[in-house]
């Protein structure tokens, strides 16, 4: 699987709401800290693994290729980050506004300030039927002593609606994108904010308000060496569907294919654990994508809660549609 190099610099904009760091109690929590049992395990393990990684570039695949936040971003604003990594790279003559019909009507408006541009999506609809509503503004820079380096800020307003799914997202981040010299090879992104706020709506009716804090994820897209993509991360999350702050990390790395042919929407492998009130804790064992079928009695996902005595209980198994249904149904 390849990406031409503007494909891989426009992936920049799917991660930001992707997954933050920390522990429990950060500045940006407003809720009281989620006492985890088993009563909540599944509910928890949805937060962490579906509802905080629906962000409004995940709602749908432009191009049908691999699912997973850090592979579906590419048409949703490709001019205005190729526009930007020419200008970091050369000469500031291309300052301006430029707006453009989208191919289902509505329109996007680009305002270029040297390495600065701003999106206005206005009503627009893509080709997949969704529609974009607000504001993306992207300062980009090269790094001086690595030219297959580029350090972004983002700042967003976004609505992104298809059918009776609606996401909108505020807040921002910081991403440094470290590519190899041949744009086939791996990709490591960097990215780290201080908020981020996501509400999901189905059918007109707020299901889950998320407020990501203190965030810091290292993503490897291992293209040519094990054709997957590589994440590690923590991150805090105040749910409005939890009633309550969690602290979210990996112990060990989430793995998931990057296939073309075989497109999967999940991680294969990867260990989550979750940090609520009283010490307590749930640890999250992914033992197979979608497509993986369990042994008799076991699942796709293993969770084990901690009630506060430092030892893990028996195990519990669930599946990805299981999660997925928790939230979007």
């Amino acid at each position: 699987m390849t990406k031409p190099r503007s494909w891989i610099l426009s992936c920049a904009l799917v991660l930001t709401a992707l997954v933050p760091i920390a522990g429990c109690g950060g500045s940006g929590s407003s809720r009281p800290p989620l006492p985890l049992g088993e009563d909540n395990a599944s509910s928890v393990a949805a937060e962490a693994l579906i509802s905080s990684r629906q962000d409004s570039f995940t709602v749908q695949l432009p191009d049908g290729i691999a699912t997973g936040v850090a592979a579906v971003v590419r048409s949703l604003a490709p001019d205005a980050v190729r526009r930007l990594a020419t200008l970091a790279a050369g000469p500031q003559s291309a300052d301006g506004t430029m707006t453009e019909a989208c191919p289902g009507g509505g329109s996007q408006t680009i305002t270029t300030a040297g390495t600065t541009a701003t999106t206005v999506f206005d009503h627009c609809v893509r080709g997949d039927a969704t529609r974009v509503d607000g504001t993306v503004k992207l300062a980009v820079q090269l790094s001086t002593g690595d030219s297959n380096q580029l350090t972004m800020s983002a700042t967003l307003e976004v609505t992104v609606t298809q059918g009776a799914l609606s996401l909108t997202e505020s807040g921002g981040y910081d991403l440094v994108l470290r590519t190899a010299a041949n744009p086939t090879d791996d990709t490591e992104f960097e990215l780290r904010g201080d908020s981020l706020r996501i509400a999901l709506s189905v059918g007109g009716t707020l299901r889950d308000e998320l407020a990501l804090s203190s965030f810091d994820i290292v993503l490897s897209q291992q293209l040519t060496s094990t054709g997957e993509d590589v994440e590690h991360f923590a991150y805090e999350i105040d749910s409005s569907r939890l009633e309550g702050h969690i602290g979210v990390m990996t112990t060990q790395d989430l793995e998931q294919h990057a296939d073309v042919l075989l497109p999967t929407q999940y991680a294969f492998a990867g260990q989550i654990v979750v940090s609520g009130a009283n010490h307590t804790r749930l640890r999250i064992t992914i033992l197979g994508d979608e497509t993986f079928t369990p042994p008799a009695g076991k699942g796709q996902i293993e969770l084990e809660v901690d009630p506060g005595t430092g030892t893990f209980g028996a195990p519990t198994w669930t599946s990805w549609a299981a999660l997925s249904a928790m939230v979007m149904n």
